[in-house]
């Protein structure tokens, strides 16, 4: 028993380690100028490390065909991001349809544009970011760690 509780304080302590780190590096990544080597390089570093996680910690499905189980997809589940990615199209449409840089209608790409020339910004948005492409690991590690007990 006490050997359990270690190991969950050893990994929840390596999560918060993960998180300042992966906090801290999301600022200073978000502080690079854009389209640089560096930035390109620093934008990189977490798709591969993510990638190397997944592949290396990944566990089959009990059919053992060593893809992970996704959760079961339907029209209805992706409904509100098919309404959000049809209003985002028809924006970007009536953006371009009046030249693209009307002052009353932006476009999709103006308005990130001006909010990504704010460092708070780009920062929330690279650390979402990073949240989402490590979500999906962090789910295959856990569950390989418990199929593993």
């Amino acid at each position: 028993m006490e050997s359990v509780l270690r190991r969950i304080a050893t990994s929840h302590a390596g999560g918060v380690a993960g998180l300042v780190v992966a906090v801290a590096y999301a600022y200073w990544a978000t502080g690079l100028r854009p389209f640089t080597t560096l930035a390109y390089i620093a934008v990189g570093v977490p798709v591969a490390l993510l990638t190397c996680l997944a592949v290396i910690s990944g566990t089959g499905d009990s059919r053992g065909s060593g893809t992970p189980r996704v959760g079961k997809i339907s029209l209805r589940s992706v409904r509100p991001w098919l309404i959000l990615l049809m209003i985002a199209a028809g924006l970007e449409a009536v953006g371009i349809a009046l030249g693209g840089q009307s002052i009353t209608v932006p476009t999709l790409s103006t308005v990130i544009d001006h909010a990504l020339a704010w460092h708070p910004v780009r920062f929330v948005l690279f650390c979402g970011w990073l949240a989402a492409g490590a979500a999906p690991v962090v789910r295959i590690m856990h569950s390989s760690r418990s199929e593993a007990t």
